[in-house]
C-alpha cells in the first residue's frame, strides 16, 4: 500500500514536471462567436502639491465602473476582431467641480459600439467606431490601459519577457508629457493540464523627454491569469504610482507642481453574467 501511494506520488510529480518544463504559447485568440462579458474596475487618486513640498494642497478620487461585451467577429492566425459593446458604465468623483463632467463622460460611453482589431499579444492593432470612423492614435493607445502582456515566443514556468509600450497620454492615468512604460512578465505557474498560466508582473514608467515641461516617473506591478483554452485573459490586478512633476514657462513666477497619481484597477472577464 504505501508502495503503491509512493509510486502515485512520484507519477503525479514528474507529470507537473514535465507539464512546468513543456513550453507553451500564451496568445490571446479566442473562439468564433464567442461573446465575452468584462468587469473593468478602477480607483485612481490623484494629490497636487507645489514640487519639494512636504504635504500635498489637494487631493481628488475618480472611481470607474464599467461592464462590455465583446462579440469574436473574426479569428485570423495573427489577429482576433471584435465587436465590443458597452453596457453600463459608471463613474464617480470626490471633486464637486469634475463631477458632472465626469457624469457626462458615463453617459456618453453607454451603449457604445466600437470594432478592435487585437494582435495575439493583445495589443490594440486598430480601432474605429460603429459607423466605420477609425479612432485617433492616442484613444486607441488609451483603450489599452494596461500593456499587451503576451509573449512573442514560446515559454515555460519560470520564464520572463519584457515589454516596452507608450504611455497614452489621453489613457485611464490622465498622463501629461511623453513617456513609455518597460514592464518585465514572468510565467509563475500552470494550473489544469497547462490551460490556465498565471503570470506577474512588475515594471518602470520612463520619460522620452521633459521638451513639454513635464517629467514622469512611476511603477506598475500586476498579476493576472490566462485562460488558454478560451485564449483570452479572464482576470487581471494592477497597480501603478505615476509622479508627474510640472515646469512652467520661464519669467512666469509660477512653482514647479508636482502630482502624484495611484491606479488600482482590476478586469475580469467571463462567458456570461
Amino acid at each position: 500500500m504505501r508502495a503503491a501511494f509512493l509510486l502515485a506520488f512520484v507519477l503525479a510529480t514528474s507529470t507537473a514536471s514535465a507539464q512546468a518544463a513543456s513550453p507553451v504559447l500564451l496568445r490571446l485568440q479566442p473562439r468564433l462567436g464567442d461573446t465575452l462579458h468584462s468587469w473593468l474596475e478602477q480607483r485612481t487618486e490623484v494629490t497636487a502639491g507645489s514640487a519639494g513640498a512636504t504635504a500635498t494642497s489637494r487631493g481628488m478620487t475618480t472611481s470607474v465602473s464599467i461592464h462590455s461585451r465583446s462579440i469574436v467577429r473574426s479569428v485570423r492566425p495573427t489577429s482576433t476582431t471584435v465587436l465590443t459593446i458597452v453596457d453600463s458604465a459608471t463613474f464617480t468623483s470626490t471633486d464637486a467641480h469634475s463631477a458632472a463632467m465626469i457624469a457626462d463622460a458615463g453617459r456618453a460611453l453607454r451603449g457604445q459600439q466600437l470594432v478592435l482589431q487585437l494582435g495575439v499579444d493583445g495589443t490594440v492593432e486598430s480601432a474605429r467606431d460603429a459607423r466605420g470612423v477609425p479612432l485617433s492614435r492616442d484613444a486607441t493607445d488609451a483603450m489599452a490601459a494596461m500593456p499587451a502582456v503576451f509573449p512573442k515566443q514560446a515559454v515555460v514556468v519560470g520564464d520572463q519577457w519584457v515589454r516596452e509600450l507608450p504611455l497614452p497620454s489621453g489613457g485611464p492615468l490622465g498622463a501629461r508629457g511623453s513617456g513609455h512604460v518597460r514592464a518585465i512578465f514572468h510565467l509563475d505557474s500552470m494550473e489544469r493540464a497547462a490551460h490556465i498560466a498565471y503570470v506577474s508582473m512588475r515594471g518602470e514608467i520612463l520619460p522620452d523627454s521633459t521638451s513639454q515641461g513635464v517629467a514622469l516617473s512611476g511603477s506598475i506591478t500586476g498579476a493576472l491569469q490566462i485562460d488558454r483554452a478560451r485564449g483570452w485573459m479572464t482576470d487581471s490586478r494592477f497597480l501603478v504610482v505615476l509622479q508627474s512633476v510640472v515646469t512652467p514657462p520661464g519669467g512666469s513666477g509660477l512653482a514647479p507642481m508636482r502630482l502624484m497619481t495611484r491606479v488600482t484597477q482590476r478586469l475580469r472577464t467571463m462567458d456570461k453574467r
